[in-house]
């Protein structure tokens, strides 16, 4: 029975078996609906057949998410690696499987509002306290996307990469805060991003051992990449994952816990080292020091373990640099012996000089190949930012092999490039916003009881995010499909995390920190009874 207090179902039903029946339930028919008259799939024989039959399986995910809105919510990330490989809907338009889930929820919220039996809370004072003060950064962000879209040169591809790259993220973001209000809730949300990241590393190693013939070259070597186009998309989209598993490895309450994660992460890991992307092992490598370092209590204990950890790679780069400058250096060479890291300095250059043209309002969303280089993907364009040659030695860069590099290779370049000046500054506003809201919530930890058990998840989701914006510097790690959706979903998670772990928004304004009663009345406040 529905129960207009809480907006959930309550009642004998909610036992253990049958909530993984329903999530059970949601995965299978969305899949048979994904793969029956999908062409991209892999499944001949499913691809073959009329799409039409493929409609019962939407129509019983629809159902399920009316029966359990939080939970088809909540399972979203797991559908968000295969955004290359999307399904025909109406005729020609076709769209990927985060985007068809997340517009079945968002209709399946509608009716249930419509009928007065909502899953979901639809209060505008609700969602704007749990934003707080990401509010204004994330309208800044928006409404510069939208103005890219009317300034850019190719208005449609600009289109397209606003609602896959910015609407539908920000609107699953929004979901995900009027849904998910229960610790089991953020479990549910961080189990299915790790395990979209199983699916994925399973992919990868039965390409590596049985399809060998598909493996790309790249750089002159063969790279895994599974369902994507290229081997660094796995190891961007790894990071926003395998932390989480490590999280619950290092930080994880449990012996049952621990193993889960040894078992989720090994996988990953060997399909990490098959991608070659040493800029994700590098991130990784800093994400696992980041849960170490904040999984210790002890702050005696934090500050002489960094100290440690700082005085032994000061040793290691003063008797191995040149190592360590030849691996970072001449690693994935081309074949005309200039390397990744050379091409990613001119990269950064071009994207410089077209900052500096256009600073305010860039040049639109994914348009930069239009202004970039010379290409069959926007050909009419005439003037270009290419470096093709160095100006000072008149050395080939290596750029005239890749004229398709569809982005500067740093996170921050591209949303300045997309967007302007004034969509970076509230890009960054809440990235300043998400680590501080990190650090409160670590400090309040204390004041609720089973804190514990919230600290693995917010250690992993703060993990998660800085091992992204690591590899960010070196590649894009923000405006693609799948990235963007983690990078919200992670923004989410810590909001929700925020009451549950009893701190309130005063707490971040040193000059108004609440007393301990406070705390106690915010968590009351924004915590509704859980499903019996």
């Amino acid at each position: 029975m529905w129960s207009r207090k809480s907006g959930f179902r309550t009642g004998p039903t909610s036992s253990f078996w049958h909530d993984r029946l329903v999530e059970t339930g949601l995965i299978l028919s969305l899949a048979l609906y994904y793969m029956v008259g999908n062409q991209h799939t892999v499944i001949g024989y499913l691809g073959r057949l009329n799409p039409l039959l493929s409609l019962p399986f939407l129509l019983i995910f629809t159902a399920l998410c009316w029966y359990r809105l939080p939970f088809a919510v909540a399972l979203l990330p797991l559908w968000l690696p295969y955004y290359l490989l999307q399904k025909a809907v109406i005729s020609h338009y076709a769209f990927s499987m985060a985007e068809i889930t997340l517009w079945t929820c968002i209709a399946v919220t509608a009716l249930q509002l419509f009928w007065g039996q909502p899953s979901c809370r639809f209060f505008w004072s609700q969602v704007r306290e749990r934003l707080g003060p990401f509010t204004l950064p994330i309208i800044i962000f928006f409404l510069m996307a939208a103005v890219s879209v009317v300034i850019a040169y190719a208005h449609n591809t600009a289109l397209r990469a606003f609602r896959e790259e910015v609407l539908d993220p920000l609107l699953y973001g929004g979901l995900v805060l009027l849904c998910l209000r229960r610790r089991e809730d953020v479990l549910r949300l961080l189990s299915a991003l790790l395990g979209s990241a199983l699916l994925v590393a399973l992919l990868g190693m039965a390409q590596y051992i049985f399809f060998k013939n598909t493996l790309v070259l790249e750089d002159g070597i063969r790279r895994v990449h599974a369902v994507y186009g290229s081997a660094n998309s796995i190891g961007l989209f790894f990071d926003y994952t395998l932390p989480i598993g490590f999280a619950l490895l290092i930080a994880g309450i449990s012996w049952r816990n621990r193993v889960l994660a040894v078992v989720v992460c090994l996988p990953l890991l060997f399909v990490l080292y098959l991608t070659q992307s040493r800029g994700a092992w590098l991130a990784n490598a800093i994400g696992l020091l980041f849960i170490v370092a904040f999984s210790l209590r002890n702050p005696k204990h934090l500050l002489v373990s960094g100290v440690a950890v700082l005085i032994v790679l000061a040793v290691a780069l003063l008797f191995f640099h040149s190592r360590v400058v030849d691996f970072v250096s001449e690693g994935h060479v081309s074949k005309y012996g200039i390397s990744t890291v050379t091409k990613r300095l001119y990269l950064w250059q071009s994207a410089l000089t077209m900052i500096h043209d256009s600073p305010w309002l860039g040049y639109g969303m994914d348009n930069w190949l239009c202004h970039y280089s010379k290409n069959m993907i926007c050909a009419a364009h005439t003037f270009h930012y290419w470096i093709v040659t160095d100006p000072v030695t008149g050395k080939p860069t290596g750029l005239l092999d890749e004229p398709t590099l569809s982005h500067p290779h740093n996170i921050f370049l591209h949303v300045w490039v997309s967007i302007g000046m004034f969509g970076l500054l509230a890009f960054i506003a809440i990235i300043i916003l998400f680590y501080t809201l990190f650090a409160q919530i670590m400090r309040h930890l204390t004041r609720v009881e089973d804190g514990e058990q919230l600290r693995w998840m917010i250690i992993g989701v703060g993990a998660a995010m800085s091992t992204a914006l690591v590899q960010g510097q070196f590649d894009s790690a923000f405006l693609e499909q799948d990235l963007a959706f983690c990078f919200w979903t992670l923004v989410a998670a810590l909001l929700i995390l925020r009451p549950l772990s009893g701190m309130a928004w005063q707490a971040m304004l040193p000059w108004k920190r609440p007393k301990q009663a406070d705390f106690t009345s915010e968590q009351q406040r924004t915590t509704v009874p859980a499903e019996v």
